[in-house]
């Protein structure tokens, strides 16, 4: 799985054709790399603006739920649904690589 911000480099698309089996490629609006980090929320609480649109505890929230859901799927064989389409949970979340993306720009690059 990858996870990560809208603004990621050219090489996720060459890595993500690489990847065998089941793969899925997330990109989150709004999130900015340290949103993906243990110093985003204690960040956002000393009142540093680094610039994301994910505000208080929003990026642990998804980054938790995310992970625990790839974990679940590919350690104890739980099925996943919120790895098989967007979830109105996380509206931010857009899947790449499957024709569900509306704003292409996102994923190509």
């Amino acid at each position: 799985m990858l996870m990560g911000a809208p603004s990621h480099d050219g090489t996720w698309k060459r890595d993500r054709a690489r990847l065998t089996g089941r793969k899925r490629w997330l990109v989150v609006k709004g999130a900015l790399h340290p949103s993906f980090t243990d110093y985003d929320m204690p960040l956002q609480q000393l009142g540093v603006d680094l610039g994301s649109g994910l505000k208080g505890t929003r990026s642990v929230d998804l980054t938790r739920g995310y992970v625990a859901a790839f974990l679940d799927l590919h350690l104890h064989g739980r099925p996943q649904p919120l790895l098989d389409k967007p979830s109105k949970r996380y509206p931010g979340v857009l899947f790449c690589g499957q024709g569900r993306v509306p704003v292409r720009s996102y994923c190509d690059s």
